[in-house]
């Protein structure tokens, strides 16, 4: 694994389970075993890699997610809510769960225009097209609609988990309104 790999890896274990603020630039080089200059030698600053980390855990999710769902026969819009829900139920309830790092951005840079929140931004974007290609590769009537609606019942299922909520009950009928 090369260096510049290494220290994202580190860092996006530290500011995943501290956040991006509680995270020095001294405790994230000391965590990838490197000095501050190699860090700012790679990255330019905290914010810099701030946003490498961010881009680097989209690739991860959406991989994840890809490789998650390639694992089922998908033929009609009820299996692509289906499968999707059980990737989110089964990533928010895995040990080591500490809430959407996107979710956690956007909290922590409230401000729309600012770098780690427009990724965050980005990253929900992609998702929802994703969503949205699935459905229409199914030939789902309303796509967009069906898409939207699941993505933000998915938000719902990552938001209740981060606050301490993991034990829901969902209603399996609710996969008909996908129909």
């Amino acid at each position: 694994m090369q260096l510049r790999d290494t220290i994202l890896q580190k860092s996006y274990e530290l500011f995943y389970k501290q956040g991006f603020h509680d995270s020095g630039v001294e405790l994230l080089a000391k965590q990838a075993g490197i000095t501050k200059r190699t860090l700012y030698a790679h990255f330019g600053n905290k914010e810099g890699l701030i946003e490498e980390v961010l881009k680097y855990r989209h690739q991860m999710f959406m991989t994840q997610l890809i490789d998650y769902l390639d694992g089922f026969e998908i033929k009609e819009t009820a299996d692509v809510a289906r499968y999707y829900l059980a990737f989110l139920k089964d990533w928010t309830s895995s040990e080591g769960f500490y809430g959407c790092m996107f979710i956690n951005a956007c909290a922590e840079y409230s401000d729309a225009q600012s770098s780690p929140h427009q990724i965050a931004k980005k990253h929900k974007t992609e998702v929802r097209k994703w969503l949205f290609d699935k459905f229409e590769e199914v030939g789902a009537k309303n796509a967009r609609q069906k898409s939207d609606t699941l993505f933000v019942f998915g938000e719902g299922i990552i938001v209740a988990a981060q606050t301490g909520q993991e034990s829901l009950e969902l209603d399996t009928e609710f996969f008909k309104i996908f129909a």
